[in-house]
């Protein structure tokens, strides 16, 4: 391996230092997000502070800005720190104290979070990156007939596998067409050498609950429908049969699983050092597997989960811009913005440094990684289950996932879960 990567993410009390002070620009005098940095004729740059939930981009987007930053003289963009799963609390602190100061550029899903911070976004319309959005990937940005936020990507989960793992364990992975063959293929991939469990669950929110449990809900009939049931009283999680089955089918696989102990970092390392012979992860990790030196083939695997052959893809995150921004702050964020998808300089950094499968026409996709290139693949073939966790309630996201880590511990049976998981949505539905 090249190097063990550590997660840049801060702090929610550091964060919030940051927002609500700024970070200084070169003069050490002007404060990010603060009025005075942005009068007309003073001669100082609009700073433009940007906070966003992907780690594994930071490093990237500094380096962007930073060119962005060489290309003109009006604004100086300033990436605060990845906020990870804290995005959401920091958010939530900034725009209910000082909504002026809070970043000027900031990410949220769809769905739940989309209208919790609609109050604090700014419409999008006129941008240069609007007009080159793909067709219908803008529709869950849009309210009143207005755009109110950009896609940051069109984006993909399921399991990613070890291709040379499974030939040497003497597992087809076209052969896993429902649990109980992927529980038969664990067990042989666990005799190779090496390999501590066959498949790894990362500890975060998102991706030891909300994605995890995207799969039960994207498989229904109707999710959208029982949602609102769910919040309105209506029904209950453990009442669900998609549900029932699903915790079944985890206490199938549990002991074939790290138990989600480790942190993302932690989990795909695992996966490149050939301990893992599959993770339950995203397009996203190929910045982290770029770090190690993978000397095997990997791709995606679908989660079987009722028959499945498809992985999750959509793009329920976005990029909004601060209403409550001055208008050289707002004007500047939209200039960023348009630089970073529509200019070629900064389309680099989307498609090479990102890792990202653009959502917008003009990009060249022809170098795009092997993680994306089967999302690719996937979509194309259509292949593929929706994203829905962003119908979730909003901000339960850690508490939903402290209900799992209760689970892997055995602190609580698959039903106990359900139970726990009910009264954690209930709660947060009546906030």
């Amino acid at each position: 391996m090249k190097k063990k990567v550590g997660a840049a993410v801060l702090s929610v009390a550091m964060l919030s230092t940051l927002v609500a002070c700024g970070a200084k620009s070169d003069d050490g005098a002007n404060k990010a997000n603060s009025a005075d940095t942005t009068s007309k004729g003073t001669g100082k740059k609009a700073v433009i502070t940007i906070i966003q939930n992907k780690v594994e981009i930071q490093g990237a987007l500094e380096d962007a800005a930073k060119e962005f930053n060489k290309t003109q003289d009006k604004y100086e963009v300033q990436p605060l720190g990845a906020a990870g799963d804290n995005l959401m609390t920091v958010l939530q602190t900034q725009f209910s104290s000082a909504p002026e100061k809070a970043p000027t550029i900031f990410t949220t899903a769809s769905g739940s979070e989309f209208q919790k911070y609609l109050p604090y976004m700014a419409p999008l319309d006129d941008m240069k990156a609007a007009s080159k959005i793909v067709e219908g990937q803008d529709t869950a940005a849009r309210s009143d007939g207005k755009l109110y936020g950009l896609p940051v990507a069109l984006e993909g989960f399921g399991l990613i596998y070890n291709k040379d793992m499974f030939k040497e364990a003497g597992v087809n992975a076209d052969d896993i067409k429902t649990w109980d063959d992927l529980v038969a293929a664990s067990t042989k991939l666990e005799q190779v050498k090496g390999v501590k469990k066959a498949i790894a669950y990362a500890q975060e929110s998102y991706f030891r609950f909300m994605h995890p449990f995207n799969w039960p809900f994207a498989l229904m009939k109707d999710t959208s429908g029982t949602i609102a049931k769910i919040n309105a009283g209506e029904l209950k999680l453990q009442d669900i049969p998609e549900l029932k089955e699903y915790v079944a089918d985890l206490d199938k696989i549990k002991d074939h699983t790290n138990l989600s102990k480790d942190t993302y970092d932690e989990q795909v390392a695992g996966f490149a050092a050939g301990q893992y012979a599959m993770i339950h992860q995203g397009n996203w990790a190929q910045g982290l597997l770029n770090d190690y030196d993978v000397k095997f083939e990997y791709g995606f695997l679908p989660v079987p989960f009722e028959g499945n052959q498809g992985i999750a893809v959509g793009n329920s995150n976005f990029f909004r811009v601060n209403k409550h921004a001055s208008e050289d702050q707002q004007a500047g964020a939209k200039a960023f913005l348009d630089w970073l998808l529509t200019d070629p300089a900064g389309q680099h950094y989307v498609t090479d440094e990102f890792n990202f499968i653009p959502v917008y026409s003009g990009f060249d996709t022809s170098k795009m990684d092997p993680l994306s290139q089967e999302v690719n693949r996937y979509a194309s073939e259509g292949k593929t289950v929706k994203w829905v966790f962003d119908q979730f309630p909003a901000g339960a996201d850690q508490e939903f996932a402290n209900q799992v880590e209760k689970y892997y511990a055995g602190k609580l049976t698959g039903e106990g879960l359900l139970e726990a998981l009910q009264n954690v949505w209930m709660t947060a539905v009546k906030k």
